[in-house]
C-alpha cells in the first residue's frame, strides 16, 4: 500500500481529488455543473483531464474554475478549460492585479517554465465573497502571505461537512532572495501569520492541500479507497499549528537584514 500511485479519487460527498503527485486540483460536482479549484501546471492539462472523465464526468460541464492563488502551477491550464468549457474564472481582485501587472510574479521563471499569457478573471473575488453552486457552498477568505491575494476556501458539501482549503501554504515566496529580488515588502511574513490565525477560528472537517504532500492526500486515498471516512476535525487545527512553526523557523533561519 506504501507503493501506492495517487490517483483521482473520491474525497467525500460531491468532491473529488483529480490532480497529481505535484499539485493539487480538486472537483466539485454540483447541480450547476462542474466546479474546479486551480488548474495545476500547463503539462497536467491532459491528465486532469483523464481524471475528469475516469470519474465519469464531462470536461465540457465545467462552469467555473476558482483560483486559490496566482502562481503558474495553480493557474496553468485555465486557459485550455475555458476553451473546452466556457467555464468563469474566479480569482482575487489583489492577485488579479498582480498577475496583469507589470512585474512576473507567477513563480513561472524560478521554475524554468515559459511564461503564459495573463487573463482577467470574470469574478474578481473579495474577502469574505461566497458563492453557491447548486447545493454546494463556498465561502473565500482573503488569505495574504504566500501571494498578496491569496484566497482560502471553505466549502459547505450538501450533507453539512466543511472542507477547507488554505490557499497557499509554501514559505518559498517569503524567502529573502525572492522578497530581494522583487521589491517586496518583509511584512507578508507576518501578513501570513495573521492569516493562519484568523483561519484558526474557523471550522474545518476535512483539509485539503494545495500540494498533496501538505496534507497526507495519499493517505486519504488510502482510506476513501478502503470506504473510511477521511474527515478528521483535528487536522485543521494541527495543520495551521505547523505552518505557524514552520513560519518560525524560516525567521529564525533566514532573517530580513536590517535597513
Amino acid at each position: 500500500m506504501g507503493e501506492a500511485t495517487l490517483h483521482a479519487f473520491r474525497l467525500h460527498e460531491n468532491l473529488y481529488f483529480i490532480g497529481t503527485e505535484a499539485v493539487s486540483v480538486h472537483l466539485l460536482d454540483t447541480e450547476a455543473g462542474l466546479v474546479l479549484i486551480d488548474t495545476g501546471y500547463p503539462v497536467m492539462r491532459e491528465t486532469i483531464l483523464e481524471n475528469i472523465r475516469a470519474l465519469g464526468f464531462a470536461p465540457e460541464s465545467i462552469t467555473a474554475i476558482l483560483h486559490s492563488h496566482a502562481h503558474v502551477d495553480h493557474f496553468g491550464s485555465t486557459r485550455e478549460f475555458v476553451a473546452l468549457s466556457g467555464a468563469a474564472t474566479y480569482m482575487s481582485r489583489v492577485d488579479d492585479e498582480i498577475f496583469n501587472g507589470p512585474t512576473d510574479l507567477t513563480w513561472a521563471k524560478e521554475l524554468g517554465l515559459r511564461v503564459i499569457p495573463p487573463f482577467h478573471s470574470d469574478v474578481l473575488v473579495e474577502d469574505g465573497d461566497e458563492f453557491t453552486f447548486g447545493k454546494t457552498h463556498v465561502r473565500c477568505l482573503l488569505t495574504p502571505g504566500h501571494t498578496a491575494g491569496t484566497l482560502s476556501f471553505f466549502i459547505t458539501l450538501p450533507d453539512g461537512t466543511v472542507a477547507a482549503m488554505l490557499g497557499g501554504a509554501g514559505f518559498n515566496t517569503m524567502s529573502t532572495p525572492f522578497l530581494s529580488a522583487y521589491g517586496l515588502p518583509a511584512t507578508c511574513r507576518e501578513d501570513f501569520r495573521r492569516s493562519l490565525r484568523r483561519l484558526s477560528a474557523e471550522r474545518c472537517e476535512l483539509v485539503l492541500g494545495n500540494h498533496p504532500g501538505q496534507t497526507n492526500t495519499l493517505g486519504k486515498m488510502w482510506k476513501a479507497e478502503e470506504g473510511k471516512d477521511v474527515r478528521d476535525a483535528d487536522e485543521w487545527g494541527c495543520f495551521l499549528t505547523s505552518l505557524e512553526r514552520g513560519l518560525d523557523k524560516l525567521i529564525e533561519r533566514d532573517p530580513i537584514p536590517a535597513t
